[in-house]
């Protein structure tokens, strides 16, 4: 039984996409493999974005729409923040694990590749694949 979400990878090449998929991202990903989602993020005026490990083995977002969603549960311990007024926050809303939504510079250094949030991002995903082992 799948109690984490995951998703499968339907297209990974940002010159031929369909429709209404952002292009602006490095699409290192594999055709037709599974991925842990370990984050959910809704830019403002933008589309859904998952947290996940792409094929160089760093921590990236990528638009909802290239994923199909194989197992919708969320992690019991996620947690959500909500962007309420904050001009200079680009998201409207964050969901995923303790660090990301309550640490603001652990958020915006997971984006620039600071060694210490890389190192609790993969602390937090080698936990979660724990439960997911125990659990399925």
């Amino acid at each position: 039984m799948r109690t984490k979400m995951k998703v499968i990878c339907k297209y990974n090449d940002p010159s031929n996409l369909l429709k209404g998929i952002p292009d602006n991202f490095d699409f290192d990903l594999e055709i037709n493999k599974e991925y842990l989602v370990m984050s959910l993020l809704t830019f403002k005026g933008s589309n859904d974005l998952y947290l996940l490990v792409d094929e160089n083995g760093r921590p990236s977002w990528f638009p909802h729409q290239v994923f199909e969603i194989v197992s919708n549960i969320l992690p019991k311990k996620w947690l959500v923040k909500i962007n309420r007024g904050n001009e200079f926050v680009d998201y409207q809303n964050l969901i995923g694990f303790n660090e990301l939504c309550n640490k603001d510079d652990v958020f915006n250094r997971l984006f620039e590749r600071d060694e210490e949030p890389i190192r609790i991002y993969f602390k937090r995903k080698i936990a979660l694949e724990g439960d997911l082992s125990e659990e399925e």
